[in-house]
């Protein structure tokens, strides 16, 4: 599946992230807001500035978190949150199985 696009509502939804043990595990919050939906012309610019993040993965990016941190696809749509802080997280769903998950709090 394609990452959402922007005629997909995400924006304002939360990441409950207690359903993601490893996410859960590392970082401090409980929920994560979706703030911002990545227009396809910025997509290249994001995915070269965190390349050295992503250990040789190929990952595209999708959304913005609040605290700027964010979610990205591989080319058969599982979801990772990466965080500058506390490093990649794969979330362990398909790109359908993320956004029914998705909460609005």
């Amino acid at each position: 599946m394609a990452p959402p696009d922007h005629n997909t509502d995400i924006v304002g939804k939360f990441i409950d992230v207690s359903l993601y043990r490893e996410l859960a595990e590392k970082i401090p919050d409980r929920n994560l807001e979706i703030i911002e939906l990545i227009p396809q012309k910025d997509k290249e610019q994001i995915a070269n500035a965190y390349k050295p993040y992503l250990n040789g993965m190929e990952l595209s990016p999708f959304a913005v978190t609040l605290g700027d941190n964010v979610l990205f696809t591989n080319s058969v749509g599982t979801v990772y949150y990466v965080d500058f802080d506390f490093g990649v997280f794969d979330m362990g769903s398909s790109l359908d199985e993320f956004v029914a998950e998705l909460s609005g709090l």
